[in-house]
């Protein structure tokens, strides 16, 4: 299913579809009349005013008082009730620390809450992320819409987390779990898929869009069309253990000279803490991703990356030298058309991109 509606299909439209239409066009507005949501949506007048009503009975849009004057009478406007519905989001991506937070229907973070998590793997894993969504629900003003959750690992889109090495976690049926514990919609992501929805909802004009988030590891989240790509196995965007040095470091997957061993996060801030030149670091380290993105951007055609990941050093000059390095292992009309930059998210990417998750699930909107 397309993560965003962008226009009515047919004859066959359903109410729902219908209803997605409308909130899709006051999600992506600041406010506007019954007549531009008729115009933006291509829906009948009639059909526009009773999804209005109903929404706003449910308390997800709202009256805003006239608009400016432009010929005759100003039009009354209507938009979306961002504080109508709350949503508790984790980011399990750091391995030291675990963060949750209660977003509002725009995106805006409410309350935050933050548990060391090094070394805690399991159960124990599993029992502090309850621990911590039960804290952030008891902050929580409005109705909560769901939970979402970012995790490292291989994820299906129904929750189950096939593997998560770093929390040795195997078949583990965590949005079931949650569901259970607290009783409400569960939306359970990869942490790069969890960022791509971010970006792709926050920052992207594009429905073709590649994000590589960068932490102790390195993965990307991928959508195409319009619609998150996970592959046949749902490890798609495993980029980190694509091999750009035949004889380099052994990696934990077995081979040996993946991009992980040398551009993790942990590994470049400790590269520049012993010493060495920040600059020459982070040139090395666009170079070998660079390299790695030729082959996936040569396979999809994506032009617009984003590498996103807090705390990572210089990331104006990595995605440089990326672009760089990228361009020169590409067909030329095909790199010089790449757009590589760093995300302008911030540390939330995650946490926001469990949001979207939750939002396009329950409200089919992103």
């Amino acid at each position: 299913m397309p993560l965003r509606v962008e226009a009515k299909v047919g004859q066959r439209d359903t109410r729902a579809t219908n209803r997605r239409l409308v909130l899709q066009a006051l999600f992506r507005s600041n406010g506007c009349s019954r007549a531009d949501l008729t115009r933006m949506t291509g829906l009948a007048p009639a059909t526009v005013s009773a999804l209005v009503a109903d929404l706003r009975d449910e308390g997800l849009a709202e009256e805003l008082g006239r608009g400016p004057a432009k010929v005759g009478k100003p039009s009354q406007l209507v938009g979306l009730n961002t504080g109508s519905r709350n949503i508790i989001c984790v980011d399990l991506s750091d391995s030291s620390v675990l963060r949750a937070a209660v977003i509002d229907l725009a995106g805006e973070i409410i309350h935050r809450v933050e548990r060391e998590f090094l070394g805690v793997v399991g159960e124990a894993a599993v029992a502090l992320t309850e621990e911590i969504i039960a804290e952030a629900i008891s902050a929580a003003p409005a109705r909560l819409l769901g939970i979402g959750v970012g995790t490292p690992g291989v994820v299906t889109p129904d929750g189950t987390v096939v593997e998560a090495v770093g929390f040795g976690w195997l078949n583990l049926d965590l949005a079931q779990g949650l569901h259970d514990r607290f009783g409400l919609a569960v939306g359970i992501s990869n942490d790069a898929n969890a960022a791509a929805l971010a970006e792709y909802s926050y920052e992207s004009i594009s429905h073709n869009l590649m994000v590589i988030q960068m932490g102790s590891g390195v993965g990307a989240g991928i959508v195409l069309n319009g619609q998150q790509y996970y592959g046949e196995s749902f490890a798609a965007g495993e980029i980190g253990h694509i091999s750009v040095e035949d004889d380099g470091p052994q990696c934990s997957c077995g081979n040996r000279g993946c991009l992980e061993t040398f551009v993790s996060a942990p590994l470049l801030n400790a590269a520049i803490a012993s010493g060495e030149d920040p600059h020459q670091v982070m040139t090395a380290a666009g170079r070998r991703l660079g390299l790695a993105l030729a082959a996936a951007v040569s396979v999809l055609d994506v032009h617009d990356i984003v590498v996103s990941g807090p705390g990572l050093p210089l990331p104006d000059e990595l995605c440089r030298s990326a672009l760089a390095s990228l361009r020169e292992h590409t067909l030329a009309g095909l790199g010089h058309s790449v757009n590589l930059r760093p995300s302008k998210l911030g540390g939330d990417t995650i946490l926001l991109g469990a949001g979207v998750l939750v939002v396009s699930q329950e409200l089919g909107v992103a």
